[in-house]
């Protein structure tokens, strides 16, 4: 356990791009902590990707089956949770876990293009020829609610280790050692 450790699970938020499950995954290792992936969980449910979601029952349907999820979910303090990058918009699932601390990856759309370059046939909302544009339409429509994470972490040209050392960072005291009993 880590000193200064967040009451309750640690919930990565932010654009598709930002990093969310590369980090989390990283994180929760890094803790000894649970790790869940939303989407992927959505995912398993269904038994098809989110592409094929969207394609088949629209963005409504996937974002039924995401609070779903987000509901039956077991998350306790010491999980790390993967969200889709439009969760934090929804108010009744951003305050699903009493205690969470919300960690806003923040990035810039170019990057989070830059990223998911081999992955845009698998995000839907990044399908059309100007997939800047769309996240960029993306952020400023979701903003106000990833303003409202209680820490936020820029990861433009930060490795998925580097943002995870950064969250460490806000919990962990200067020269203190996150392994450590």
């Amino acid at each position: 356990m880590i000193p200064a450790s967040p009451a309750g699970p640690i919930v990565l938020v932010g654009l598709s791009g930002a990093g969310k499950t590369a980090v989390g995954a990283i994180l929760a290792r890094r803790l000894g902590w649970a790790f869940l992936d939303l989407d992927a969980e959505v995912e398993r449910l269904e038994g098809r990707t989110i592409a094929e979601i969207f394609a088949a029952d629209g963005e409504a349907a996937f974002r039924d089956r995401e609070a779903f999820v987000t509901r039956r979910a077991r998350v306790d303090g010491s999980t790390v949770v993967s969200t889709g990058g439009g969760w934090m918009s929804r108010p009744d699932l951003r305050d699903t876990w009493p205690g969470a601390v919300r960690v806003w990856l923040r990035v810039e759309p170019g990057s989070a293009v830059a990223r998911l370059a081999r992955q845009r046939s698998t995000r839907p909302l990044l399908a059309g020829p100007d997939p800047v544009a769309a996240l960029q339409t993306l952020l400023d429509t979701r903003v106000h609610s990833y303003r409202l994470a209680e820490i936020a972490i820029r990861t433009d040209g930060l490795s998925p280790e580097a943002v995870a050392e950064a969250i460490l960072d806000e919990f962990v005291p200067a020269g203190s050692d996150p392994a450590a009993p």
